[in-house]
C-alpha cells in the first residue's frame, strides 16, 4: 500500500503513458498492464513524496519513466511466456535470465539468423 497521494498520481500518470504503452504492447490488454504500470510509477513517486518534494515529473523523470515502463512490461510478458525468469542475487538485486524454453528459442533464431 502507497500513500493516497502517491496512488492518486500515480493513476493520473498512467493514464498519461496508457496509449502509448497499448500502441507497444497491442497484444496486451489495459487491465494487464495497468498493474505493472502503476507499481512501476508508485515505486517512481515514493521517494518524491518521503522526500517532500511536489510529486511531478522533469522532462528527464517523464523520459526514464517511459522507459522504465515499458522495460517492466517486455520483462512481464517475457516471464509470463516462459522465456525469462528472474532471482535476487546476494545484494537483494533482482537477476533477469533465460529459462530453458527461452535458450532454446534463442538458439533456434541465432541458426535462423532472425537473431
Amino acid at each position: 500500500m502507497y500513500p493516497k497521494e502517491v496512488e492518486e498520481v500515480s493513476e493520473i500518470i498512467f493514464e498519461c503513458y496508457e496509449e502509448d504503452l497499448l500502441s507497444d504492447f497491442k497484444n496486451r490488454t489495459k487491465d494487464w498492464i495497468k498493474p505493472i504500470a502503476i507499481s512501476v510509477i508508485n515505486e517512481y513517486m515514493l521517494p518524491k513524496f518521503l522526500g517532500g518534494e511536489d510529486l511531478v515529473l522533469t522532462v528527464k523523470d517523464a523520459l526514464q519513466l517511459i522507459v522504465d515502463l515499458k522495460v517492466k512490461v517486455s520483462i512481464a510478458s517475457l516471464k509470463e511466456r516462459g522465456l525469462v525468469d528472474t532471482i535476487e542475487d546476494e545484494k537483494g538485486e533482482t537477476v533477469i535470465f533465460l529459462t530453458k524454453e527461452g535458450k532454446d528459442i534463442s538458439k533456434h533464431l541465432k541458426k535462423d539468423k532472425h537473431f
